[in-house]
């Protein structure tokens, strides 16, 4: 019985002396593993880029048509308005959504347009919500921003390409690049 209340004052005084550890501002959090790893998975997210979490179509394809568009630089006015005029006229917006949606694209994509190469990072959250109206509407808007001023470039061509190849079973019947 003498061995029981011991141990029993031992954990009791182990208890104690943590919570005034805690009290006096000694963070022992670290050693409970389930907040652990809520914060490990917390800062993945954190630190993750978020244009690889999109998963509205819309959204997806916007930033899509934005990366083609400043891949030759920043975008041209013309460019810009063109841009504009297919988000109103696909995805049917009014100015100011349809200048939001730019804005939150051109934003997401920062100076960084090779962060939509890694297609099937990009995709990964939306593609269960894409149609097949949604894929071949994205892919000739793809095709039109891409060849709207010039020729596409090689970068323009290999996005194109990779967008294709991801959605290859819906895509069969849609022509390559010449």
């Amino acid at each position: 019985m003498h061995i029981v209340l011991s141990v029993l004052g031992v954990i009791v005084t182990i208890l104690i002396l943590l919570n005034r550890m805690n009290d006096g501002g000694i963070d022992i959090g670290w050693l409970n593993p389930f907040a652990w790893k809520r914060r490990k998975d917390w800062a993945k997210k954190y630190h993750a880029d978020p244009i690889y979490s999109l998963e509205s179509p819309m959204d997806v394809t916007a930033v899509l048509i934005v990366a083609l568009a400043k891949s030759e630089g920043e975008i041209s006015s013309e460019q810009k308005s063109e841009v504009l005029r297919k988000f109103n006229e696909v995805f049917h917006l009014d100015d100011n959504a349809s200048a939001s949606l730019l804005r939150s694209s051109t934003f997401l994509l920062k100076d960084n347009i090779s962060s939509i190469e890694n297609m099937q990072k990009l995709m990964a959250p939306s593609k269960e919500s894409f149609s097949i109206e949604q894929i071949t509407s994205a892919f000739s808007l793809l095709k039109h921003i891409a060849s709207y001023e010039s020729p596409p470039n090689s970068f323009q061509k290999g996005i194109i390409k990779s967008f294709k190849k991801y959605f290859d079973s819906t895509l069969n019947d849609v022509p390559e690049w010449s």
